[in-house]
C-alpha cells in the first residue's frame, strides 16, 4: 500500500539525519539540509522514572524557557491570553527570541518571531513498552523564518525506566527580504538555541531548576 506522501518525505528526512555526531556526553545531534529545508535533531539521556517525565512533559507543554550563552540570552515566551480574531480564537502563541551582538558601540537587538502550538501528543503508547508525549509549534506570518519545532519526551517504561527527550527542526529562510537577510545569522544560530534548550530541558527533568 505505501505511505501517505507526508510521511515518505518525513522517512526521506530522517533518513538524511541518520549521521550523528556527540556533542557532550549525553547529546546526539545530526543535521541535513533537503530542498533548501535545513533539518536539526537533538536527542539526550536525562534521567529514569515516571517523576522525571512527568516534571519534563509540564515543561515542553509550557514552551517557556530562557538560557543564556556567555552574555547572549535566548529562549522562548508564552502568551499569558488568548487573542481574539473575527473568526476563531487564536490559543497557544509563543515568541522565539535571540540576542544578535552588532559591532561596538552599536548595542545588541533582540530578534522576537511569532510562533504557534500546531499539536499537542499526551501519554501515548504507540510504541511497545514506551510512553511518550510531543508537542510542536510552527512560525506565523511576520517571522524572520518558515518552519516548524517538534519536541517530544519518550519514557521507556518496559526498557529500562530510561527518559529521553528530542528535539526536531525544520527550517529556510522567510520569503520576505528580511528574512533572507537575516538567513544567514539566524541559521549559524540555531544549533546554539536548540542545545541550550535541551540543556535547559536536562536541568527540568534531573530537579535541578
Amino acid at each position: 500500500m505505501g505511505y501517505p506522501k507526508k510521511e515518505k518525505r518525513y522517512l526521506r528526512f530522517h533518513n538524511l539525519l541518520e549521521k550523528a555526531t556527540i556533542n557532550n556526553d549525553t547529546t546526539l545531534c545530526s543535521s541535513a539540509n533537503f530542498n533548501g529545508w535545513r533539518i536539526l535533531r537533538f536527542q539526550a539521556r536525562v534521567g529514569h522514572g515516571k517523576a522525571c517525565y512527568k516534571r519534563l512533559q509540564n515543561a515542553v507543554f509550557n514552551w517557556d524557557f530562557e538560557a543564556r550563552k556567555g552574555k547572549k540570552s535566548m529562549g522562548i515566551v508564552s502568551s499569558a491570553a488568548a487573542l481574539k480574531s473575527s473568526t476563531h480564537q487564536r490559543r497557544n502563541l509563543l515568541a522565539t527570541f535571540t540576542e544578535i551582538f552588532l559591532p561596538s558601540p552599536l548595542k545588541s537587538i533582540f530578534v522576537v518571531s511569532p510562533v504557534h502550538v500546531i499539536y499537542e501528543v499526551k501519554d501515548a503508547r504507540s510504541v511497545p513498552k514506551c510512553l511518550f508525549s510531543s508537542t510542536s509549534y510552527a512560525t506565523l506570518s511576520g517571522h524572520l523564518l518558515t518552519g516548524e519545532e517538534r519536541v517530544a519526551v519518550v519514557w521507556r517504561k518496559g526498557m529500562g525506566d530510561e527518559v529521553n527527550i528530542e528535539i526536531v527542526s525544520f527550517s529556510r529562510a522567510a520569503p520576505s527580504v528580511g528574512g533572507k537577510l537575516i538567513w544567514p545569522l539566524i541559521g549559524r544560530m540555531q544549533k546554539q538555541f536548540f542545545l541550550a534548550e535541551v540543556g535547559h530541558l536536562v536541568k527540568v527533568g534531573q530537579a535541578k531548576l
